[in-house]
């Protein structure tokens, strides 16, 4: 007894030791945090002593191309009005600030225009900061005329101001006989008169080379000599082998574009140094007709200073898109801004039904979660969650018998809160966009397992069957209080009618029983417990959805999901037209696939605890220097295949219900 006694004090000295540490070993982190309060109020102009201030985030795990990264996030709260602001700290410089404003702002002097506050910000940030180059920067907003769009070049800068209803922006870059690295920039953008973000990227970046040893047409030849000998493997599904394409014919140069820049990351960066900008071509060359894997066309990169060529990659259609932009939709996307503060977390309603269905349940959950750790496969899971095939053997009535034997079991279990099943389609898919396509989904699973209560499910490939997807999404809005769910592959190739939604596991589609429709999916969700929905495949995004009377069906991807209009608390990704591939380089940054930048959106709705139009912007900050309403996934982007522009493949991502929301 009493060497018991002594080992209990010990242990709680231990543990009050340990308490009494936390908070000095967290203070001593604050460096970024305070850096931001004063940025805020020293740059911005932000006057912090009329709020209410909460430090929500400060994490130093998170890189940028190679360098230590810290991002900050602090909310600000008044009777007039409440601020998000979320700093990044690159190699303990300012990177970038991004608020998001509800209510107008307490600032400590009006400026008259936004070019006023555009100099002052970069005056004050160059007394902080004692960058030089800032100098430069403000005298070029001298006599540029408020409310125009101006183009203007001083020695090896130019600027950029875009004006709109929506918001300013100025964009500073670095050029060299008027060839831009779109990377080596300062941004900033003003929204109904306030800052939006402040992005400088100058001093990470430096110029490897500006010698340019490449003509245009020098480059298109090389492009097109290369693809004699180019070939591209096609995945039919992953339990079938792959099919190689050799035979081709290139008819014409859609688009040839010369910047200087370096790959994102640094397996692909020249010299494995993203951070170094080399002048390079980018040619795209198109076919004469679509060949397998929806593949229309190649892009080829060469450097232009030595002739190499450092890239060549397919160009796709994820499904099908529409040639005169008419999908017969009932309703339209959200906008971006949003005056309701969403909150995803909901209560949970515990209902006390009777004692044996509430061992059911847990019993359930725990085959779940079992299920989960083993990495079953899907159709191991049926047997447990899904309701009709369920069979009660004789061990699990054994089971739930010793259940009643030792109640303390049920206060230690607890229900299903979270789950996010990851699908991706392999049927038809370029290899090389397969394996996109699943590094996103294991990036999605590594941080919504660590830094998340969620229950994952990587279904990539033939995991990716109908009857698994309907299945889930049945099973678990009975045994889960949050759905969300991901999905990669082609869609939108066999739509019945103008109003119906349909996309296709890893069987393909040329069956109709392995398509995937909008009416078959309103038939599972009926709990409406799905609030979180992203489904990369083309048309899945068209319109929102509704009720057909005619039919007396239910159709539109984001209404059937959430089993009516997407509500405060939903959110829904899709795409209206063509959906992007994954391996396709931004038109925003020719140096950045789309695989990192949905990568980074993960990152930040799970670990960041960001709202999706948070993640959105954060990732187009990181890899594009813009915020997503900047980006062409949001204005629109075009695959060119052919003269005629009839023929090109036009796309844009929309979002349905709230994106103000928190996933985690």
């Amino acid at each position: 007894m009493k060497k018991t006694i002594i080992i209990a004090v010990v242990t709680l000295i231990m543990i009050s030791f340990l308490l009494v540490q936390i908070p000095s070993a967290f203070s001593s982190e604050l460096t970024s945090p305070e850096k931001t309060l004063t940025i805020l109020e020293d740059m911005v102009g932000l006057d912090t002593s009329a709020y209410s201030t909460t430090l929500e985030l400060h994490n130093q795990v998170l890189d940028y191309k190679g360098l230590p990264q810290e991002d900050v996030k602090y909310t600000l709260e008044s009777g007039e009005s409440k601020l998000e602001v979320i700093c990044t700290f690159v190699n303990e410089k300012l990177h970038s600030i991004n608020i998001y404003s509800n209510g107008l702002p307490h600032i400590t002097q009006q400026a008259t225009s936004t070019i006023e506050m555009a100099k002052d910000i970069i005056n004050r940030y160059q007394t902080i900061s004692g960058a030089s180059y800032y100098g430069t920067l403000v005298s070029m907003l001298d006599n540029v005329e408020a409310n125009k769009n101006v183009t203007k070049t001083f020695e090896n800068v130019n600027l950029k101001v875009t004006d709109n209803a929506n918001y300013t922006s100025y964009r500073w870059t670095y050029t060299v006989n008027g060839i831009e690295a779109p990377s080596k920039c300062v941004a900033l953008k003003f929204e109904k008169g306030f800052l939006k973000y402040f992005i400088d990227n100058w001093s990470l970046y430096t110029i490897g080379s500006t010698d340019l040893n490449l003509s245009e047409e020098e480059a298109v030849r090389i492009a097109i000599d290369r693809t004699k000998n180019f070939s591209w493997n096609v995945i039919m599904g992953s339990d079938n082998p792959p099919v190689t394409v050799t035979e081709f014919n290139v008819v014409g140069v859609s688009e040839t574009k010369l910047n200087i820049g370096n790959y994102a990351s640094k397996k692909d960066a020249r010299s494995g140094e993203p951070l170094t900008l080399y002048p390079g071509w980018r040619v795209k060359l198109y076919f004469d007709k679509l060949y397998l894997g929806n593949v229309y066309g190649v892009d080829v990169g060469i450097w232009a200073d030595t002739g190499e060529i450092n890239d060549i990659r397919t160009l796709k259609f994820l499904g099908d898109y529409s040639s005169n932009g008419d999908v017969n939709g009932n309703g339209d996307s959200i906008g971006l801004e949003s005056n309701e503060e969403a909150n995803n977390e909901t209560s949970a309603n515990i209902l006390a039904i009777t004692w044996i269905a509430l061992l059911i349940t847990i019993v359930l959950g725990a085959i779940i979660v079992h299920s989960k750790r083993k990495k079953k496969r899907s159709h191991e899971l049926h047997n447990g969650p899904k309701a009709n095939s369920l069979k009660l053997s004789g061990a699990l009535l054994c089971l739930l018998i010793s259940l009643t034997i030792f109640p303390m079991v049920m206060q230690t279990v607890n229900a299903g809160t979270y789950v996010m099943p990851l699908y991706g389609s392999t049927y038809e898919v370029e290899e090389d966009e397969s394996d996109a396509a699943h590094s996103v989904i294991n990036v999605w699973e590594s941080y919504y397992n660590t830094w998340t209560d969620y229950t994952i499910y990587d279904l990539h490939g033939s995991d990716t069957e109908k009857d698994t997807v309907l299945d889930h999404a049945d099973a678990f809005e009975d045994y889960f209080d949050h759905v969300a769910m991901f999905h990669y592959g082609h869609g939108g190739m066999n739509m019945s009618s103008p109003q119906h939604r349909d996309y296709f596991d890893d069987d393909g589609w040329d069956d109709i029983d392995d398509q995937i429709w909008d009416y078959e999916v309103w038939d599972k969700t009926g709990s409406s417990k799905h609030f979180f929905v992203v489904i990369w495949s083309c048309r899945q995004g068209d319109h929102v959805g509704g009720y057909n009377s005619t039919e007396g069906e239910y159709y539109g991807m984001p209404y059937t999901w959430f089993h009516g209009t997407p509500s405060s608390g939903d959110c829904f990704i899709g795409f209206e037209d063509a959906s992007m591939p994954l391996t396709q380089q931004s038109a925003n940054s020719t140096w950045c696939e789309y695989d990192l930048w949905l990568k980074q959106v993960g990152i930040r709705l799970s670990y960041s605890h960001a709202t999706v139009i948070g993640a959105l912007d954060a990732a187009s900050n990181q890899y594009f220097d813009c915020d997503y309403d900047e980006t062409e996934l949001y204005l629109g982007f075009t695959a060119k295949w052919g003269e005629d522009p009839e023929d090109w493949g036009t796309g844009k991502m929309k979002i349905y219900g709230n994106s103000s929301i928190q996933v985690w």
